[in-house]
């Protein structure tokens, strides 16, 4: 049954799934940058006398940019991982769809935009009072929880706090929807979005950690 539920949502038209996906980050990117990033908390830590109106008009426009962007955000990410995992398809020699491929990746995206929900729903509905750099350094359920983020360069703390489960889910996610379409073994399909996806990935993180290290 799971399997006729992920082929009936990832055969849909692309451009209905890039819509739906889009959506659900612009609205979690929206609720995270106005409910936890709110203007009370803008003002509580600036620093100068004068000048907040013009800076969080600064802020909310650079967040209005990023609204207008979230579609194109989300192919570009889509795309560039539809491409690494389709090379590693091709080398060994399992055939799928670029489309199909792609949309498989979109929906799967749609784990990857989780965070900021998870954020938003444990500032504003469980904690209600919280200060910036709580904020700075919550990267739930990632390796971060590992280190003490204070003694951290911020660089370095986002790269440990991207090194997390909502990944690992992101990968298991599309090796599944790709078993549904290929008669290869499901830990070899495993496997390769693993060295692909997942390699590159954590190779991206690890030159920044080792930058800042």
């Amino acid at each position: 049954m799971l399997k006729s539920e992920i082929k009936n949502i990832v055969e849909k038209p692309t451009w209905v799934l890039l819509i739906a996906v889009s959506a659900f980050y612009l609205i979690g990117l929206y609720l995270f940058s106005h409910f936890v990033w709110s203007t009370d908390i803008y003002e509580y830590n600036y620093k100068a006398e004068t000048g907040f109106e013009n800076y969080i008009d600064m802020i909310r426009r650079i967040d209005f940019v990023r609204y207008i962007f979230s579609p194109l955000y989300i192919s570009s990410i889509s795309l560039v991982i539809t491409g690494l995992i389709q090379i590693g398809l091709k080398g060994n020699n399992i055939e799928l769809n670029n489309k199909l491929l792609f949309n498989i990746i979109l929906v799967g995206t749609v784990i990857l935009s989780l965070p900021l929900w998870v954020k938003t729903v444990w500032f504003v509905l469980i904690r209600g009072n919280y200060t910036m750099e709580e904020v700075k350094f919550f990267y739930p359920f990632s390796l971060l929880y590992f280190f003490e983020p204070a003694d951290l360069h911020i660089k370095l703390v986002k790269a440990l706090g991207k090194l997390n489960l909502y990944h690992f889910a992101f990968i298991l996610f599309v090796a599944s929807s790709l078993k549904i379409y290929s008669d290869a073994a499901w830990g070899r399909i495993l496997g390769i979005v693993c060295y692909t996806y997942g390699l590159g990935f954590l190779l991206l993180q690890s030159m920044i950690i080792l930058i800042f290290i």
